[in-house]
């Protein structure tokens, strides 16, 4: 398969992708409808905005393909790097203060806490990730 049939496949799945987080968004408007109830609602409200910010990206990735490539300059990187080593940091420490949190917690009944005390830690670590994963792009491309 040529380079170009490829792109275009990825193109087109990430397309249906798109529509697919367009109705998790509509759908977990609706459930945001249906009750008031706080857990139900962060829960919803947490997919939903997850499910817009995968849109976007799919859509830099298709417009990466059709339109512009994304630019990666060193200058960019460099000028916004020691920043970015200051939030590693910070998300280093959001990481302890959940695993510390759910530590404290094992063992108790407090199931909703533990719950969403497991989603900040995952979504902490999420966060790291990515950021190591743009120190990784940064070494590629600029050894």
């Amino acid at each position: 398969m040529s380079t170009k049939d490829l792109q275009d496949k990825l193109v087109a799945r990430m397309e249906t992708w798109q529509k697919l987080e367009k109705a998790a968004v509509t759908q977990t408007a609706k459930i945001m409808e249906q009750t008031d109830h706080p857990l139900i609602r962060a829960v919803a409200e947490i997919i939903q905005r997850d499910s817009m910010m995968h849109y976007r990206v799919q859509q830099l990735i298709i417009d990466s393909l059709e339109k512009e490539a994304v630019p990666m300059l060193m200058d960019q990187l460099e000028k916004a790097w020691e920043s970015i080593e200051a939030h590693v940091k910070l998300e280093k420490k959001t990481i302890e203060l959940a695993e510390a949190s759910l530590r404290d917690m094992e063992g108790t009944r407090n199931v909703v806490q533990l719950y969403l005390i497991r989603y900040l830690l995952n979504d902490e670590q999420k966060h790291d990730k990515l950021l190591a994963d743009l120190d990784l792009i940064k070494r590629k491309m600029f050894p």
